[in-house]
């Protein structure tokens, strides 16, 4: 081909400058990554899918075995009944606790199968609109997922194996956090 000059082992265009022609590669491989962004988001979804609703066929603490009153446990004035979860039928903060856990559960299960259903329907990602929305989704998610993680260490742990729970998991995130930008700003 004549006029084509090879610069690093790539064809570079005559007329056409450096920027020009590395924006034109990176147009040709968004197709490939998008693809690849596709499957990584069904595969993510179904999992979280998958484990709020375990989680809400098996709630922490159990269910009960069979009709109970107070003396076996259930709260004052109450009839637990078989199948019904057990926490679900505590004191009344753990009841408030119990009922936001299964609130973000549900936001959770019902933010993942609307990004199932919308990869499924084939919704183009190259539109901005629609990866800004799988994004703000999985995010959403992901948060109510790891909310109701944390809810449920609430119910059953001691609050001050929380306050430590959380304090490790700051110190990883700014550990995480810094590692990062060390690493960005070596590689500028």
């Amino acid at each position: 081909m004549e006029g084509v000059v090879v610069q690093n082992g790539e064809q570079v265009l005559p007329g056409r400058s450096w920027a020009n022609n590395q924006f034109t590669r990176y147009e040709n491989n968004q197709g490939n990554w998008m693809e690849q962004m596709r499957g990584s988001l069904m595969v993510v979804a179904t999992v979280i899918a998958s484990l709020t609703f375990q989680i809400a066929i098996n709630p922490p603490g159990g269910v009960w075995q069979s009709n109970t009153d107070t003396q076996n446990g259930c709260a004052p004035d109450q009839t637990c009944k078989a199948g019904t979860s057990v926490l679900a039928f505590g004191d009344s903060n753990q009841k408030i606790r119990y009922e936001l856990f299964l609130l973000l559960c549900t936001i959770s299960f019902s933010a993942s199968q609307t990004i199932i259903v919308l990869l499924i329907c084939g919704f183009p990602l190259r539109n901005k609109f629609v990866m800004w929305f799988l994004i703000i989704v999985t995010c959403l998610s992901v948060f109510c997922t790891a909310g109701a993680y944390v809810i449920s260490i609430w119910m059953i742990l001691n609050p001050r194996l929380i306050a430590l729970l959380i304090l490790i998991f700051f110190c990883r995130f700014v550990f995480w956090l810094l590692k990062n930008f060390f690493r960005f700003m070596c590689c500028c």
